[in-house]
């Protein structure tokens, strides 16, 4: 069986490894393509940081992107 990284679309080959599954959707990814972060769904206890989870860029975007903004008031 060939496997087929689902961002790129590259064939493993002796080359190109297909050797990571997006934690989230579960698609197929070469190593280029893994965007690879601390997750805190594998810590051992609250606050801790966790093992590295494969992400693809989307899943990572969606699940992992945190944007602060402050909702304080102003002028007071």
């Amino acid at each position: 069986m060939t496997w087929e990284c689902a961002e790129c679309h590259a064939i493993e080959n002796r080359e190109i490894r297909i050797d990571g599954v997006c934690h989230h959707c579960g698609k197929l990814l070469c190593r280029a393509d893994q965007e690879v972060i601390p997750d805190l769904a594998f810590a051992a206890a609250v606050g801790e940081i966790g093992s590295e989870a494969v992400h693809c860029r989307s899943c990572k975007r969606r699940h992992h992107m945190r944007i602060d903004v402050s909702l304080g008031t102003s002028g007071q």
